[in-house]
């Protein structure tokens, strides 16, 4: 799985402190992504909630783990005409507003038709809905407000080269969405991140983003993007090309 998969992952920082980060929220306890699991993620404590951020059909960036949208909402069962041709649904041939009327849920098997992970959440409950980066950020701003204590935030940019191709820009809108709710540098609580390579050049060089960025890898040799990941790997002995993974 390309991806962490923990609710919470533990980073240690330079002091050697460790991080807690609530990965897709408290997605253990309630579907990921949701504005519910983010809500929860906060009172548990997170000192950074991530996102995974794509895009709608009409550039609105929506927190969505992946491109495609039958594993966690009902797209199938309300927009059943309006798959692509793999059978796939993709949140890019959707407007915000038809995004909206999607009820969210437990991550779901989409060949099997069975739930992912059986014990969490029950898939067939719940009517949560799809949230937008803007929105998001505003609710993490707001609790940290109301609560006096300020959990960060680590947005992902998913599969930028794929949303190109599409004739889909990501990286710059989500920049917009980022700096409109103040972050900017790195002296803000935000990591930006992404598994593209050649993305992450581009954001520091190209777009001009000032603030934390982290390169991405998964467990294969090369990632969607084209990313090598191979060679960026170190083995023990810090030589290029070895079979030690980071991330």
């Amino acid at each position: 799985m390309r991806t962490l998969i923990s609710l919470f992952l533990l980073v240690v920082t330079a002091a050697a402190q460790p991080v807690t980060i609530a990965h897709r929220g408290a997605s253990g306890y309630v579907p990921e992504h949701t504005r519910e699991a983010k809500v929860m993620a906060h009172a548990m404590g997170a000192e950074f909630i991530e996102q995974d951020v794509v895009l709608s059909k009409d550039d609105v960036p929506v927190v969505l783990h992946d491109i495609h949208l039958d594993t966690t909402s009902d797209v199938a069962t309300r927009f059943p005409d309006r798959k692509r041709a793999d059978g796939r649904y993709y949140a890019l041939d959707f407007t915000l507003a038809e995004l909206r009327q999607l009820s969210m849920h437990e991550r779901m098997d989409h060949k099997k038709g069975t739930q992912a992970y059986p014990k969490r959440f029950p898939a067939s409950t719940g009517g949560f809905r799809i949230v937008t980066l803007d929105e998001e950020l505003e609710l993490i701003a707001g609790l940290n407000q109301s609560t006096g204590r300020v959990a960060g935030i680590y947005p992902e940019i998913k599969q930028p080269a794929w949303h190109r191709k599409e004739g889909h820009d990501i990286s710059p809108i989500v920049l917009r969405v980022l700096a409109k709710h103040g972050y900017t540098s790195k002296k803000h609580a935000c990591y930006l991140q992404c598994f593209e390579h050649d993305e992450v050049k581009r954001l520091r060089g190209e777009l001009g983003w000032k603030g934390r960025l982290i390169m991405l890898m998964g467990g294969g040799k090369t990632g969607v993007g084209g990313s090598n990941f191979d060679h960026m790997r170190t083995d023990a002995n810090n030589s290029p090309g070895g079979r030690t993974s980071w991330a």
